[in-house]
């Protein structure tokens, strides 16, 4: 499992250019068998409106671990806003769980 070191990421609005934080939630993990065991993808949401102009502001990222415990690869995607914050590995904290019995 895998979270935000800050789950507030300062995006700038493409509409009007003012500067927001996005709360980013974690919304689901999925898994796929590989060489080395799962890997597991990891998704993250945010959204807001602008508060200046209401535009709607979305991003997304997923987080890639494979193998087990090792951040893989961050992808980002947003909609309406530029991400200002760098997100990407060490944005991240590795939180050690056991996924189920048979991993």
């Amino acid at each position: 499992m895998v979270e935000y070191k800050n789950n507030k990421i300062r995006v700038r609005c493409l509409e009007c250019r003012e500067e927001h934080f996005i709360e980013m939630e974690h919304i689901g993990t999925d898994k796929e068998q590989r060489s080395l065991g799962f890997e597991y993808e990891h998704t993250f949401r945010g959204e807001l409106k602008c508060s200046h102009c209401m535009e709607k502001m979305r991003l997304l990222t997923i987080v890639y671990e494979y193998p087990k415990e090792i951040i893989n690869y961050v992808d980002n995607s947003d909609e309406s806003c530029l991400v200002m914050d760098d997100v990407n590995n060490d944005s991240f904290d590795i939180i050690k769980v056991k996924y189920g019995s048979k991993n």
